[in-house]
């Protein structure tokens, strides 16, 4: 079930930068212009906005060079679910390349859940739905077997647990979105 945790579309600010690769799975890419400011201090800025930005803890440099920087994250954003929310990891990665002027910032790996499972487009159908799900209770074995089976079997459960994940999934893509256009606007008034 890791893999239905997805979310609709909104009309974010980030709309026209985000997008969702082959495999459906969403990034965030954007060139920005920093008139004035040059390639050094667009690393400097960058840096003190990461420690700004994350605890340091939550902050994994992967590679550091005089034009690019890349950096796992490890964070936390609030999803509605029914009439309350939970709070769950996101994990990331931040890809900056820059030169005087300019940097092109791209987030991309989103993962969301202790399972950290990825950020995707689409939910799928109710056949495909229920075909997994099937799957994972033939791997289960004695009461919890039958007691999954059961569900399984009763279609009106089925298919109300298809429409609540269906409601997560456009909940946490929601606020997958939101949480990306936060970070990239906190970025751009960092560095300007």
């Amino acid at each position: 079930m890791k893999r239905f945790i997805i979310v609709f579309l909104l009309c974010l600010s980030t709309a026209a930068n985000a997008q969702f690769n082959e495999e459906g799975n969403l990034y965030y890419e954007e060139t920005i212009t920093a008139e004035g400011v040059s390639q050094e201090q667009i690393k400097e800025k960058l840096h003190e906005w990461l420690l700004a930005e994350f605890d340091q803890k939550n902050i994994k440099a992967s590679k550091n060079t005089e034009t690019e920087m890349i950096v796992d994250i490890n964070s936390e954003i609030n999803i509605k679910q029914g009439e309350s929310s939970t709070t769950t990891d996101l994990y990331f990665g931040i890809l900056s390349n820059f030169k005087d002027d300019q940097y092109k910032i791209q987030i991309s790996h989103l993962d969301v859940g202790p399972t950290q499972t990825p950020v995707k487009i689409n939910f799928p159908d109710f056949e495909s739905f229920k075909t997994e799900m099937q799957e994972t209770v033939n791997r289960l074995s004695g009461d919890a077997k039958a007691k999954n089976q059961a569900i399984l079997d009763d279609k009106e459960k089925i298919k109300d647990i298809y429409q609540r994940g269906l409601q997560n999934h456009e909940n946490m893509l929601a606020s997958v979105k939101a949480y990306i256009s936060g970070l990239v606007e906190r970025l751009k008034k960092t560095i300007k």
